[in-house]
């Protein structure tokens, strides 16, 4: 399944990054909460620069969870921190 990117943008309250990705001809909505932030790289950062530098890390994240299961037309994909964990540990052994 490929996924095409659209855009990307930190909440005013950086609570979370919002990213709008395009699946088989469907927008996706993906969530990304703060403590994904923090974990996609290092040194941790939860801010507008680490969520545009980490795109290609979380659209391969929700491309893994469209793969999982299949969503509502509507629905939207959330990331948390222990996703980017999973991912991360699924990368190393790769």
């Amino acid at each position: 399944m490929s996924v095409r990117f659209i855009t990307a943008f930190l909440k005013s309250s950086g609570d979370c990054g919002i990213v709008v990705l395009e699946s088989d001809g469907e927008q996706r909505t993906v969530i990304v909460d703060r403590q994904a932030l923090l974990n996609l790289a290092t040194p941790p950062r939860a801010d507008e620069c680490r969520l545009q530098q980490s795109v290609g890390q979380i659209c391969e994240i929700a491309a893994a969870k469209l793969t999982q299961r299949k969503l509502g037309p509507f629905e939207r994909i959330e990331i948390s921190g222990s996703d980017v964990e999973t991912w991360n540990q699924r990368q190393a052994f790769h």
